[in-house]
């Protein structure tokens, strides 16, 4: 009856999960040929380009996509005891969300995602403003093994 229990609550904490990455985050690539120019051009601050105009044509180049599906890869405890999440957004973007904290006065977890991560080609960056919309159940890919 407890496995039961402890894999609907997984269940619940990856629909949870789901629906805040999507409504708080985007991913985004760059073309690195073109990162590669802005890099030459700014040369450590010795180049033709101010620290701004590096930042501002980096942000330029960004090719912003929604998050379209989300499969959870796994469960496990981590060395703080926290509960450690692993998924892959969009098939392209793999991560891994500790959960360690929840709110006193309704028991949710406070998810740690951060407002940008990633180490390329594909970032996860936090949208300027949320959105309110659930992720439909049949754009997330539930991981059904329990935690590891």
């Amino acid at each position: 009856m407890k496995k039961e229990k402890d894999l609907a609550e997984l269940h619940d904490i990856q629909t949870d999960l789901a629906n805040y990455l999507y409504n708080n985050y985007q991913l985004y690539t760059r073309d690195e040929k073109k990162v590669a120019i802005i890099y030459q051009e700014f040369d450590k601050g010795k180049g033709t380009i101010t620290e701004q105009e590096y930042f501002d044509k980096l942000d330029n180049i960004k090719e912003y996509s929604d998050i379209q599906k989300i499969e959870f890869t796994g469960f496990s405890v981590g060395p703080m005891k926290g509960l450690d999440v692993s998924y892959v957004i969009n098939d392209v973007y793999k991560n891994e969300t500790t959960l360690d904290t929840k709110l006193f006065e309704t028991g949710e977890w406070i998810y740690q995602v951060g407002s940008h991560s990633g180490e390329g080609p594909y970032y996860l960056e936090k949208k300027n403003k949320p959105s309110d919309l659930p992720l439909p159940e049949t754009l997330i890919i539930y991981y059904h093994g329990g935690i590891k």
